[in-house]
């Protein structure tokens, strides 16, 4: 099968082949149309590569394939969609307690959090009226904005590099897309001493008193404070599933607790009851948070804990929103302007001889329902 790169690599591998049919009469592939043979050459560019990198072809053909209209396109294509497999890949913490959502473009988004009407039927005597019941509203507002960072690879660097540079930059920029948001996520409910102030307060009753250490005793009494909630209606609110989220310094001891097989209890009269697991491991799952050491910044980072409901609940916590259409990063590069004299253009920037590329990822957020997350700063006081 022959694809748009087919020719690139036929001149690549003949031993004969001149600079001018190398690097001259190249068309211009400005906007490639993404169809069936686009993807055959694309697949074909991630073999050829994937060829230079483990020694099957030489780095001369990696430099000369660089020269050519077709081949940066393709690498850059092929860069795009590793970058996206990578950004799947890779799962933050935050989707287990923060709600995942979509908005449609920049302008605030309100969110609602309603008391519903539900509640105990009440009995009708015979000709009586029925209950009329209404319902109140919180209103959480956010909107997204955009992030952006950009880079440059010099043509020294593309001429010296063994590639390393090159199949680096995937996983890169998907690690800085995830570190983007869960440090977003993290300012949310943490700050610079532990547990936000504005959210974990008396009013949201959602912290515990003394906080407490992170202890099995006390991580019982936080979850039971969670699933003991009710609406304003004085109904219940289900909880059918709860988060633990630690920094680091917490991470062995939250796993020590969870992985405990069996406890013993000193009562009253000074015997010992030995009781079978660890009473508080059902639906209780574990995420290490590791922005909290960097915002956490002025106290309690190794010892403030949090637990959260399950946020694909009807009350999330959090919040977590991407702009409807750009929900992963993108890539993006400079169109180059360099064109050797006589022969085809470069994939470099005439002014700087780099290739230029940024990232872009749009994405907002804000607290939900405070009451829907319990915290301590585990300082004892």
């Amino acid at each position: 099968m022959s694809t748009l790169f087919t020719p690139s690599i036929e001149r690549i591998d003949a031993q004969t082949a001149t600079i001018n049919s190398m690097f001259g009469g190249e068309r211009k592939v400005s906007a490639p149309r993404r169809g069936p043979k686009w993807e055959a050459a694309v697949l074909e560019a991630e073999r050829f590569v994937t060829d230079i990198r483990y020694g099957r072809r030489p780095l001369s053909h990696f430099q000369e394939a660089m020269s050519t209209s077709d081949f940066p396109l393709l690498f850059a294509d092929s860069l795009d969609r590793q970058l996206y497999g990578a950004y799947q890949a890779t799962i933050p913490t935050w989707r287990n307690y923060a709600r995942a959502a979509t908005v449609n473009d920049f302008r605030p988004v309100k969110r609602f959090a309603t008391s519903g009407v539900r509640g105990l039927l009440k009995k009708v005597g015979e000709l009586a009226e029925h209950e009329r019941r209404s319902q109140t509203e919180a209103e959480y507002e956010y909107k997204v904005d955009k992030y952006e960072a950009g880079f440059a690879l010099s043509w020294e660097a593309m001429i010296n590099d063994d590639l390393n540079a090159f199949m680096r930059l995937p996983q890169d920029l998907a690690d800085s897309a995830v570190d983007s948001e869960e440090e977003f996520v993290t300012r949310l409910f943490v700050d610079a001493n532990g547990p936000h102030a504005s959210v974990y307060t008396g009013g949201n009753n959602n912290t515990l008193p003394g906080n407490p250490p992170l202890t099995r005793d006390a991580l019982q009494m936080a979850i039971t404070k969670l699933m003991k909630r009710k609406d304003a209606n004085g109904n219940p609110i289900v909880v059918k599933g709860v988060r633990l989220v630690v920094g680091t310094g917490l991470a062995l001891t939250a796993q020590e607790i969870i992985d405990t097989t069996e406890y013993r209890v000193v009562e009253g009269n000074g015997n010992v009851r030995i009781v079978k697991g660890n009473g508080v491991a059902a639906n209780l799952g574990i995420d290490v948070n590791y922005w909290i050491d960097s915002v956490a910044t002025s106290a309690n980072a190794d010892t403030s804990w949090w637990v959260f409901a399950d946020p694909n609940g009807a009350r999330p916590a959090l919040e977590f929103g991407r702009l409807r259409g750009y929900e992963a990063p993108a890539l993006y590069e400079k169109i180059p302007d360099m064109r050797r004299i006589g022969g085809g253009e470069e994939p470099v920037s005439f002014d700087t001889e780099a290739q230029e590329k940024k990232i872009k990822h749009v994405y907002g957020g804000a607290v939900v329902d405070p009451q829907m997350s319990v915290a301590s700063n585990g300082s004892g006081s």
